[in-house]
């Protein structure tokens, strides 16, 4: 244990000076904000933050008071979360701070959960096994396992459709778990295909290939024959804060539990989180078991939102698996407009006519916002389902009412297909971030994919900083350096978008080149030259350009740009307005969320888990939007009388046709 500092009023003023924000930013107008109660509080607790509530500047505050007073000069805070929300946050607003500089330096940790595992006690542990350590990659190391197993065993796996992510271990032994094989019946672990299965698993292990997750199997290995490591931790670390704790999965739960909770003397802990944001967890599991959250008799509930107003609360209140009662405080307009009561609206959409959405949605951003907002807002149009593309069940993906739209380049982690797809997903996020060196790692993790596609058995993996690794790859070569400082100039720091011509005749060429030197590959195989090929991204109207999945309408001014994303890539994000598009996956999402769009039901617990996903992913898309909430739904989902009922809960309605928008008056 060790004492943390009191928080004072004069911490308050100036973690609120030091962040740019008024100093009734945390207590309120009238001093009644829970807020102020969580930054002051050195208990262990569980905060459950609604939507806008501000958690990430309450942490990063609370961090930067605690650091102010921090004395042990062996002894951190350590700060972990999914991503690395938290630490950028600190960076960009503490980073000229002697604080911030000593949060994200020793003893102190701010990161990811598999980052901590990693560095802490996987990696560690199996490098003292005598392990070199080649990639912690789930696509490297899956596809090296695939290639070595017995073409039989693929044979098999192909035709009982089990696919290459079977050739995950689930502990020490290389167990790979119940595999479903034959009409209800599992794989034998005694079969020749289980053991090749096994073996190829095994070999990756001696090698130093290893899928991100099968890290906490090894750190759980570390714990199970050296305890005493948990003493050490807990000495090292006893404060610790969790971000977005609804998101853990069970094995990283039960893992963290196990180092700094269970047993004797744990340390202080403070987790953040929403359960009814949980959209990571998987089908049939309610979030972690073992340690679930919140815990009520420590938990301190944040209900207000500062990012809209109390008529987005009340259409998305409902949503909550566990409603919190959102009281919308926000929903104010950059000069000061009123929050719009009674715009929110229902698009209906019928298969002809649901590609006309988004446009229509933008006609009605145009009637509904001034010039100011629509050339600096931030408008939106995501789905819950975005990389299926099928015929049936229409509405069934984003894709349907945008056919230009690419899922490998959106989300926070985009997954491209072709290094095009890489410079564009770089370009997306930049412009997200403002910060070049998005773009200029995206450009950097396409070469590296392009060299392990040309030569497989090179062990070039990803690292946190994978500019750094191209350039440590190149030291030797001057002339390779040279070149591809040149494109990092071309691409990342001028932000070209090639055409074709350019592209076949001469970039394509300079990156096969870099990729031959990274790899020693005297050839381009069929995969990578895939990966070089020129491919479409964007195109139409110039006057509605589509690129980067970013609609920008530029037929009246100002222009407008619309990002069009899956829910889970815009999760902790704040837009101007959103529009959230009906997809299919069993059954037409939103459809099968009438009762609660109607006001007839609220809230999730006792329903089946296929439900509280849904209720959970559109409660996260309908949170989104400070200003303006619209859906895009099927026309046949509503009769005449329950379309009367939307209205009267404060939607308006129209349906859209091949001619036109109507607005049901």
């Amino acid at each position: 244990m060790i004492e943390l500092p009191e928080v004072s009023d004069q911490d308050v003023q100036w973690a609120c000076k030091v962040l740019g924000l008024p100093e009734s930013a945390f207590s309120g107008a009238d001093g009644a904000d829970p807020r102020l109660g969580v930054l002051r509080e050195n208990a262990t607790l569980d905060v459950e933050a609604c939507p806008g509530s501000g958690k990430t500047t309450l942490l990063v505050a609370k961090l930067a008071i605690l650091a102010r007073h921090w004395n042990a000069a062996e002894r951190g805070i350590c700060v972990l979360s999914h991503t690395n929300a938290a630490r950028r946050e600190i960076e960009r607003k503490l980073g000229a701070t002697s604080e911030g500089q000593r949060l994200l330096s020793y003893p102190h940790y701010v990161g990811t959960i598999h980052g901590f595992v990693n560095e802490y006690l996987a990696l560690p542990w199996l490098r003292s096994k005598g392990i070199t350590i080649e990639a912690v990659d789930d696509d490297i190391c899956l596809n090296w396992r695939w290639k070595r197993l017995p073409f039989v065993t693929r044979r098999a796996l192909e035709q009982r459709r089990q696919s290459i992510h079977r050739l995950r271990y689930q502990n020490s032994d290389f167990d790979l778990g119940d595999i479903p094989w034959g009409k209800g019946g599992v794989l034998g672990k005694s079969s020749q295909t289980y053991q090749n299965m096994q073996g190829v698993c095994r070999d990756s292990y001696g090698a130093g290939l290893y899928c991100h997750d099968e890290m906490f199997v090894w750190a759980s290995d570390l714990l199970d024959r050296h305890p005493e490591v948990v003493r050490h931790l807990r000495q090292r670390f006893p404060l610790l804060l969790i971000d977005e704790v609804q998101d853990n999965s069970e094995s990283q739960s039960r893992l963290l539990q196990r180092i700094f909770m269970a047993g004797d003397r744990p340390v202080t802990r403070q987790r953040i989180g929403d359960q009814n944001q949980a959209i990571y967890a998987y089908e049939g599991q309610d979030g972690a078991a073992t340690d679930s959250f919140p815990v009520e008799d420590i938990k301190w509930t944040l209900p207000n939102s500062y990012r809209f107003g109390n008529s987005v609360a009340a259409l998305a209140n409902p949503l909550g698996v566990s409603p919190h009662g959102l009281v919308g405080q926000g929903g104010v307009g950059r000069s000061g407009e009123p929050e719009l009561v009674g715009r929110h609206a229902i698009f209906l959409v019928d298969d002809d006519s649901a590609g006309r959405v988004i446009d229509e949605y933008v006609a009605y951003l145009r009637q509904e916002f001034g010039a100011a907002e629509l050339s600096s807002g931030d408008f939106t149009a995501v789905g819950a389902v975005h990389r299926t593309h099928k015929d049936d069940n229409l509405p069934y993906s984003i894709r349907h009412y945008w056919p230009e739209y690419d899922p490998e380049i959106s989300g926070a982690e985009p997954r491209p297909k072709t290094l095009l797809q890489y410079l564009a997903a770089g370009r997306r996020l930049a412009e997200l971030s403002g910060e070049t060196s998005d773009l200029v790692e995206k450009l950097a993790q396409g070469l590296l994919r392009l060299a392990r596609l040309m030569s497989p058995e090179t062990a070039i993996g990803t690292r946190k900083r994978n500019h750094r690794y191209v350039m440590e790859l190149l030291e030797g070569n001057k002339g390779a350096l040279e070149t591809y400082l040149s494109l990092v100039r071309i691409f990342a720091v001028s932000r070209l978008v090639p055409v074709q011509v350019r592209w076949d005749a001469e970039y394509k060429q300079l990156f096969e080149e870099l990729g031959r030197v990274l790899s020693a590959a005297d050839a381009t195989p069929a995969a990578a030259n895939e990966f070089l090929a020129w491919s479409e991204i964007g195109g139409g109207d110039p006057a509605k350009a589509k690129q980067n999945n970013v609609l920008k309408d530029a037929t009246q001014e100002p222009a407008i740009k619309v990002r069009v994303g899956s829910i889970h890539s815009v999760k902790g994000e704040t837009h101007t307005a959103t529009l959230v598009l009906e997809t299919f996956y069993y059954a037409h999402h939103l459809k099968e969320l009438k009762p609660w769009l109607l006001g007839q039901n609220q809230g999730g617990n006792g329903r089946s888990d296929r439900i509280k996903q849904r209720l959970r992913l559109h409660y996260v898309a309908m949170t989104r939007a400070a200003r303006l909430l619209c859906l895009a739904m099927r026309a046949d989902a509503f009769d005449d009388a329950e379309i009367g009922r939307l209205r009267e809960n404060g939607w308006r309605v129209a349906r859209i046709t091949l001619n036109g928008i109507d607005w049901v008056e």
